[in-house]
């Protein structure tokens, strides 16, 4: 079990990373409504620039989660759960990529992979979901 001070540390490298996301998010919101009021060239690119920024804070943030996160909260869950989804997610892609010019037995073999990998994604999507408390009576 991880000493309070590593703890700590970790913890506050998740929530940086997380203020970090989010302030770019905000950020990222305001310049597309100034660009949807008044557009211009230049608002749309620094749009574009900013929202490339987002996405790659979100990157960094998810990384910070997984790599330092408590792995027992729901936030790690989340994103674990989502990165492997994901993950397979790409995986069958290049399985359909390379279903043709394979022999009739292996573009079965293929096509069954291909159909327990959407069945694991489907369930990591499931797993990943936050439980729905049940409505006070």
């Amino acid at each position: 079990m991880p000493d309070a001070p590593t703890t700590a540390a970790a913890e506050s490298i998740v929530a940086s990373r997380q203020l970090i996301a989010q302030s770019k998010r905000l950020m990222l919101t305001s310049i597309e409504r100034r660009a949807r009021l008044r557009g211009g060239e230049a608002l749309r690119k620094r749009a574009e620039r900013i929202r490339d920024e987002t996405a790659n804070a979100h990157r960094i943030y998810r990384a910070a989660v997984l790599t330092w996160g408590q792995t027992t909260s729901l936030e790690f869950r989340l994103i674990a759960y989502s990165s492997l989804a994901n993950l397979a997610e790409a995986l069958v892609f290049q399985l359909r990529d390379g279903l043709g010019g394979q022999s009739a037995q292996d573009q079965l073999d293929l096509a069954i992979e291909i159909e327990s990998l959407q069945i694991l994604i489907e369930q990591w999507r499931l797993n990943g979901r936050p439980a729905v408390a049940p409505a006070a009576a």
